[in-house]
C-alpha cells in the first residue's frame, strides 16, 4: 500500500473514531451509558436501581395482565351472550342456561351473567370512548345492565353521561349511584311495569334464585368431600410413617390441629342433622 493510502486509511479511521464517539450529539449508546453509570454508583445504589428496574418491570406486567384479563372478561360475556339469546346451549342438551355454563366451562351461573352483564353494557356505551369504558367493572355493569335492556343504548349512554357530569371534583361514579339513580327515574324496567314485577319476571327470579341454591348446595358439598379425602389422605401418610418408624410429625403442632379437625367435624355434623331430607344411607 502507497503512502497515500496509508494516510487515507489513517484519516478514514480518525473520522469514524470521532463520530462513534460524538455520536448523536456526544450520546452514548445504551449499553455504554449503562456501563458508565453503573461503574459510577455505589453497592448500595446500584442494588437499588436494579431493584427499580424489576419494580417497574413488574408495574408493567400487572397492568399489562389487567388490561388482558378485561378484554377476557368482555370478549367471553359477549361470546356467551350469544350463546344465550340463540338459544344455541340447549343443543348440549341442557334444560337452562345456567346448567351449560356450569356443565360446560365449570363456572357458577352468577359468574356467565356477570360476564354477558359487563359485555353488553360495554357495547352500548362503546360510543362513548375508552375514557368511559375502561372505567365500567361488573359491579357498575351489574346496575346498568337493565337500563341497555329496557331503556336501550342510548338511554343508558345519556344516563351514564349526565351522572358523570354532575360528579364533582373527579369523584367517580360508584354503582351505588348508579342504582340509586336508576330506581329513581325509573329505569331498568319495561314501560308500564310496576317496580315489583309482572307474574312472568317472579318465576324467572324463583328459578334463578333455584339455581343459585343448586350451586351454593354443590359447593357446600364438594368442600366437605375435599375434607373428608384430605383427612384419609393424612391417615394413610401417618400409616406409613409409623410403618417405617418413623415421627411423622411434632406432637405439640399436630395436637392443635386434630383439635381443630374434631371441632369441625363434630360442628359440621351438628348443621348437618338439621338440614331436612333424608338422613344418610336412608
Amino acid at each position: 500500500m502507497s503512502k497515500a493510502s496509508d494516510a487515507a486509511a489513517a484519516s478514514f479511521g480518525d473520522v469514524l473514531e470521532f463520530g462513534l464517539a460524538t455520536r448523536g450529539g456526544g450520546a452514548q449508546l445504551p449499553a455504554q451509558a449503562a456501563a458508565a453509570a453503573a461503574a459510577e454508583l455505589t453497592p448500595a445504589e446500584r442494588l437499588e436501581a436494579l431493584e427499580r428496574r424489576i419494580e417497574a418491570s413488574v408495574g408493567q406486567y400487572q397492568e399489562s395482565l389487567r388490561r388482558l384479563q378485561a378484554r377476557h372478561r368482555v370478549e367471553v360475556g359477549e361470546l356467551l351472550d350469544e350463546i344465550n339469546e340463540s338459544g344455541l346451549w340447549q343443543l348440549q342438551g341442557y334444560e337452562k342456561f345456567g346448567h351449560y355454563v356450569k356443565g360446560r366451562w365449570g363456572w357458577d351461573r352468577s359468574y356467565g351473567y356477570r360476564l354477558i352483564d359487563l359485555a353488553v353494557v360495554r357495547r352500548a356505551l362503546a360510543p362513548l370512548g375508552p375514557s368511559v369504558t375502561d372505567t365500567v367493572v361488573e359491579s357498575h355493569a351489574r346496575e346498568l345492565a337493565p337500563v341497555v335492556r329496557h331503556n336501550g343504548d342510548e338511554a343508558t349512554r345519556d344516563f351514564v353521561e349526565t351522572l358523570r357530569a354532575e360528579a364533582v371534583d373527579g369523584k367517580k361514579v360508584t354503582a351505588a349511584v348508579y342504582a340509586a339513580r336508576r330506581d329513581k327515574e325509573g329505569l331498568g324496567r319495561p314501560s308500564g311495569q310496576s317496580p315489583i314485577g309482572d307474574s312472568d319476571v317472579d318465576h324467572e327470579d324463583e328459578v334463578v334464585d333455584a339455581e343459585l341454591v343448586d350451586d351454593v348446595a354443590e359447593k357446600v358439598g364438594l368442600g366437605i368431600r375435599a375434607a373428608a379425602d384430605t383427612a384419609e389422605k393424612a391417615l394413610r401418610q401417618l400409616d406409613e410413617a409409623l410403618a417405617l418408624d418413623l415421627a411423622p410429625f411434632h406432637r405439640a403442632e399436630a395436637s392443635v390441629d386434630l383439635s381443630r379437625i374434631r371441632s369441625a367435624a363434630v360442628r359440621l355434623q351438628h348443621r348437618a342433622d338439621g338440614v331436612p331430607g333424608p338422613a344418610a344411607g336412608a
